[in-house]
């Protein structure tokens, strides 16, 4: 009896130990969430090259705009007798951006090393609690003017990043950046905003939220105007560690948070 009652005894706990396996499941990221490599390039594109568009809003190669102070953000400005000069943008508690849509809270101060429109001035961004979307940000970012491109005199301004985005879950990815953001259209009007274009072209790298780090780069360059949310042509290349290459490719010009993924010979819709 005793050996029959051990028996039972083993039996139950192998049953036991077979449900608990077959209960546990693992999730697989779906190509293009926030839980992917493309997912955090698009991320980190998009809420930099957002707060680049903001701070170009408020400065034209030539000094301050100061006519266009809005108050989401709160728009303050230190002038000293000479450079560098503080420009503060403070969302308080939040706000949603009328231009392009994002809530933001918290205060950005950018510290500007000179005139925009001479060669090596810098706008060095300094953040203090600050949330875009849901997701706060902080490290590194600032944007130097290395004059007019040349062959079409594009105003030409290198970026570098190097941040921290963390989910309102406490999950986080990194975003390291180095890339060239050219102003196609717009330059010819400093005071208008809505009539800029941007190209981005360079590289970039990071750690997704599930601790896949990724590098990537712009085999057309990405366009961003002022007047739309989004990217709203080019494409990305990026290479996941020990996964296929994917591209993001934005689509025709059309403003909108549609694009196409391509992994292998496989394309599909994403929604940014």
């Amino acid at each position: 009896m005793m050996k029959l009652t051990c028996l039972y005894s083993v039996l139950i706990v192998l049953i036991l130990a077979g449900c608990q396996k077959d209960t546990t499941t693992t999730t697989t990221p779906l190509p293009g969430d926030k839980n992917t490599s493309e997912g955090s390039i698009v991320i980190g594109d998009k809420t930099f090259d957002g707060l680049n568009g903001l701070v170009f809003g408020q400065i034209s190669t030539s000094g301050l705009k100061s006519g266009v102070l809005g108050t989401c953000p709160s728009v303050t400005a230190t002038l000293n007798a000479s450079f560098p000069v503080a420009i503060t943008f403070d969302w308080g508690t939040g706000c949603t951006s009328a231009d392009d849509g994002i809530t933001r809270s918290g205060k950005i101060t950018a510290s500007v090393s000179g005139m925009m429109n001479m060669a090596s001035s810098v706008i060095t961004f300094t953040f203090t609690d600050f949330v875009s979307e849901g997701n706060k940000i902080s490290g590194v970012h600032k944007i130097t003017y290395m004059g007019l491109n040349t062959g079409n005199n594009w105003p030409r301004y290198a970026v570098f990043t190097e941040a921290k985005i963390e989910f309102p879950d406490k999950k986080f990815i990194t975003y390291r950046a180095e890339y060239v953001r050219l102003q196609s259209e717009g330059s010819a009007t400093p005071l208008i905003i809505a009539d800029d274009v941007w190209r981005i072209e360079g590289n970039s790298s990071g750690i997704t939220r599930e601790g896949v780090a990724w590098t990537a780069s712009y085999p057309s360059a990405v366009v961003k105007k002022a007047s739309c949310k989004w990217f709203s042509s080019g494409s990305v290349l990026v290479t996941p560690q020990g996964e296929l290459p994917r591209t993001i490719n934005f689509g025709d010009g059309t403003c909108d948070n549609k694009a196409t993924l391509t992994i292998g010979d496989k394309t599909i819709d994403i929604l940014l």
